[in-house]
């Protein structure tokens, strides 16, 4: 009876570990332990005879009330039945023995890829992911922001397959559920490498960037150290690959650049994805050539006026004042090819045109400010030579600026020559006026306004002689108005051997040689003749001469 009792009870505990010893069955039966292993095993109401023994070099364990046992090269069950032998000799009757594997330098474990060591790890029975991952040094530095995975052979065939995954952030498991998740012989535990992508262009630091949890465009930009001075107004973009398509990428996004910060929030806040190109193109610019404070090449920065760009390049130069501002465009489709798109005058550096003022530029727009347009003076002036033609610059503010007509010039003639349209170098007299001490007769020629390149001349004073018997022979200049008996006048009157009806005109004949003799008779005038009088022209000579006594 009591023999039939122990059978049920040993049944009963055989029940008890059945789960256990199943669930190993299948790979301790086919392993054969060796030196170095460690085995737990225990008996059944002897918790004196559970131990954890280490097979030591002779290929033996230590257990008590036994001593020494040879077990090396055996499967676990020939262990146990090798001990239900040994014990049932004198020390336990009917041992119900259970041995498993606590350690095993047969059964491995294999890392590879981005951890600090790559290769076997010996098995136990607490091997889980994150144990594996800290026996084996953890991840390193190429590794951090990767992927964890984990490879087990399937079956009999030896085929492996994944069966688990993870990202890591800075080396640490994403996904908490599968860090405990325990490992099995011959599993292989992957660390792929990080993820990257590239950074080109005016940055801080371009190259190759690992891509860490949530990294945008703007984080990007920043841990790169920012964009740098040649790309603060240029533009940002992220080309990525497109799939299916080997090492075809396309501009996916885009955003334009205010010094240096992204004006696209979307852009801004963009997800990068492995293997993106982050591109910051360097500034749009443009160029100011002409009669500026600074000439040269500038960058294109938002809302850059023609007037902004003026101020900035240091405004108009002295022989620019009164020129010309105008905005030269690049034409689309023909290569190199500009044209004048807008223009506008300038008067003492200020454009007179509002629109042209407030143009926004274009890349590669080309501002020009021309040299002031000019006019000659030249002749009887007191300062000839070439003046800057200001706006409103007429025909008698032109004479004024020059000081005005000089002493030889006074009782002269100004007029305008202008150049000929589709001539080279032909000019052409326009208009003229006759000057009375210096005043402007024609009042349409003082008030005609000047174009470029005309020349104002003042010709010289109109002259007239006098000889005989006056008081003062010699040259005189011929005002407009001037007659025979004013001429005797100015020279002082008659001698007293002078006589009033004696008194000849000497004049150069029109277009042939030789004098017309022109009588006066300055006694009809002074008797109140006013017809008897004749006005001068010039070269006139006026001859006096002597009275018959």
């Amino acid at each position: 009876m009591k023999r039939l009792t122990l059978l049920f009870v040993i049944i009963g505990f055989a029940v008890f570990f059945s789960s256990e010893i199943e669930a190993q069955i299948s790979e301790d039966n086919l392993y054969k332990v060796n030196i170095g292993d460690a085995v737990k095993i225990r008996v059944l109401d002897h918790p004196d005879l559970s131990v954890v023994a280490t097979i030591s070099s002779d290929g033996s364990i230590n257990y008590p009330y036994l001593g020494t046992v040879y077990i090396k090269g055996m499967s676990v069950t020939e262990i146990e039945e090798e001990l239900v032998q040994k014990l049932s000799e004198g020390y336990v009757r009917y041992p119900v023995v259970t041995v498993s594997m606590v350690k095993s330098t047969g059964r491995k474990i294999y890392t590879y890829g981005e951890i600090r060591r790559i290769g076997e790890i010996p098995f136990d029975d607490n091997m889980t992911i994150v144990r594996t991952m800290s026996i084996a040094g953890g991840v390193s530095e190429n590794g951090r922001y990767g992927k964890m995975k984990v490879r087990r052979k399937q079956g009999k065939t030896g085929e492996y397959k994944d069966i688990v995954e993870s990202q890591l952030d800075d080396g640490v498991i994403e996904n908490k559920e599968i860090e405990d998740m325990m490992l099995e012989p011959d599993d292989i535990l992957i660390v792929e490498r990080n993820k990257t992508f590239l950074i080109q262009g005016e940055i801080g630091s371009r190259g190759r960037v690992v891509l860490e949890k949530r990294m945008t465009v703007l984080r990007a930009l920043l841990q790169s150290g920012g964009v740098s001075g040649n790309g603060l107004y240029g533009k940002i973009k992220v080309r990525r690959k497109q799939e299916g398509k080997t090492g075809d990428y396309k501009d996916i996004i885009e955003s334009q650049l205010d010094d240096g910060v992204i004006e696209n929030k979307e852009v801004e806040d963009m997800l990068l994805q492995p293997d993106d190109i982050l591109i910051v193109e360097r500034n749009k610019t443009f160029l100011i050539q002409g009669e500026i404070g600074s000439r040269g090449r500038f960058v294109l920065e938002k809302g850059m006026t023609v007037l902004r760009a003026l101020l900035e390049a240091g405004g108009v130069a002295e022989n620019g004042r009164y020129g010309k501002i105008k905005v030269r465009r690049k034409q689309e489709g023909k290569t190199g090819e500009y044209k004048d798109i807008i223009e506008s005058q300038l008067d003492d550096g200020i454009i007179e045109n509002k629109e042209v003022e407030d143009m926004l530029l274009q890349p590669d727009d080309v501002l020009i400010v021309e040299q002031n347009e000019t006019f000659l003076i030249q002749g009887e002036i007191s300062k000839r030579g070439r003046f800057v033609l200001e706006k409103g610059m007429t025909v008698l503010r032109a004479l004024l600026e020059a000081g005005g007509a000089s002493e030889n010039g006074r009782y002269g003639k100004i007029k305008v020559r202008r150049k000929q349209e589709g001539k080279t170098g032909e000019y052409k007299d326009i208009i003229e006026s006759q000057l009375d001490d210096g005043i402007i007769e024609n009042k349409e020629v003082e008030d005609m306004l000047l174009q470029p390149d005309d020349i104002l001349m003042v010709e010289r004073n109109k002259t007239f002689f006098i000889y005989g018997e006056v008081q003062g022979t010699g040259k005189f200049v011929l005002d407009s108005d001037m007659t025979v008996f004013k001429a005797i006048t100015l020279a002082g009157g008659f001698t007293k051997w002078g006589s009033g009806s004696r008194v000849r005109i000497l004049r150069p004949k029109d277009n042939q040689p030789g004098l017309e003799t022109i009588k006066v008779n300055i006694d009809d005038v002074l008797d109140g003749d006013a017809s008897a009088d004749m006005y001068l022209k010039p070269k006139d000579v006026i001859v006096v001469s002597t009275g018959i006594f």
